[in-house]
């Protein structure tokens, strides 16, 4: 551990609520409980992300919650935008209608074996969702609690979820369990990132940690984009084919194609993993900002307010013909989990 201190006061919203309740109350009492600290492995703070601002909606289909991360400084591994999330705690609450957080820290569970367990079922979310029986966002939540042991979650007393497939939570737990301590995260899998909610923590009340799946950024284009920051310019005179980069060293991924169609471009990806491609589940994992020579950032620009195309679709994506595109891609692109 870097400081065994500091991480008690950064995550101590997960050490202190004490009264049963479901993570989308809006009150609850706390108190402390310093014996679990031990159990708080080595968090790392993502640099330039310690006043982060979150928005919180439920999402209840492919993950506990929505959320959208904004005032991220520039850095090598996450960026503002939209994520999928979960509780990290079950009996601390959140509000979950739009509620927005500021002043919130985020922490990597990169290269923290305490986690591997924690980011097998993260990455194989959607593989228990579509094969296993009965298997929802509910199931894979009752998992999280159950693994992430910061206060000790009894399935068989839970008061979360009425409707809880215990068949289909037994069998995920289980292959968790058997697989995901020997789990090796690699660049463009799911990785658990910990908002920090502890700064709104007073002696009455807790807000809950919320956990994130932070997916790999790529851009589209054989242009390094100017700034610190990493990003790649699509420049349609450099050929109608170029490359799909993702993570903060620009790995080629796949491709990406523009090509003119009746006054209109037609957008398309193809990647060189097999089954790779955007996450799904995810809000507007391609986002696509069309400019001239003149309008051309000097830094990267935030994808949120892309106008030229942000949505759902990940092939045939009709657009206006520019010189230079910022083409984004939240992407889940390396060898899938294998048992």
């Amino acid at each position: 551990m870097n400081s065994k201190n500091a991480i008690k006061s950064v995550l101590s919203m997960l050490l202190v609520a004490l009264v049963f309740t479901n993570c989308d109350v809006q009150d609850a009492r706390v108190g402390t409980f310093e014996d679990a600290a031990d159990k708080i492995p080595n968090f790392t703070m993502i640099p330039d992300a310690d006043n982060v601002t979150v928005k919180v909606e439920k999402n209840s289909r492919d993950a506990y919650f929505n959320v959208n991360l904004s005032n991220i400084g520039e850095n090598a591994m996450i960026l503002d935008g939209d994520y999928l999330g979960w509780c990290a705690h079950w009996s601390a609450p959140i509000g979950t209608d739009g509620e927005v957080y500021d002043g919130v820290a985020l922490y990597s569970t990169m290269d923290d074996r305490n986690w591997n367990k924690l980011n097998y079922l993260l990455n194989m979310r959607r593989s228990y969702m579509n094969s296993v029986d009965g298997a929802s966002y509910k199931e894979i939540q009752a998992v999280i609690w159950t693994i992430i042991e910061f206060k000790e979650f009894d399935v068989a007393e839970n008061q979360i979820f009425d409707d809880l497939n215990l068949e289909a939570f037994h069998e995920i737990l289980d292959d968790v369990r058997q697989h995901g301590g020997s789990f090796e995260l690699k660049p463009g899998m799911i990785q658990g990132v910990f908002a920090d909610m502890s700064v709104h923590l007073t002696l009455s009340t807790s807000t809950q940690t919320v956990l994130i799946e932070k997916t790999d950024t790529a851009y589209g284009g054989d242009k390094r984009g100017p700034g610190a920051a990493w990003w790649y310019i699509f420049k349609s005179k450099d050929g109608e084919t170029q490359k799909l980069r993702a993570g903060s060293k620009g790995t080629p991924i796949g491709t990406v194609t523009v090509s003119p169609l009746n006054g209109r471009c037609i957008v398309n990806f193809t990647y060189d993993e097999p089954g790779g491609g955007v996450q799904e589940g995810k809000k507007e994992p391609v986002k696509i900002q069309g400019y001239t020579a003149e309008t051309l950032p000097s830094f990267r620009p935030p994808s949120g307010p892309f106008t030229t195309y942000k949505g759902d679709l990940v092939e045939n994506i009709s657009i206006p013909c520019y010189p230079y595109y910022a083409i984004h891609v939240d992407a889940l692109y390396f060898e899938r989990v294998k048992k």
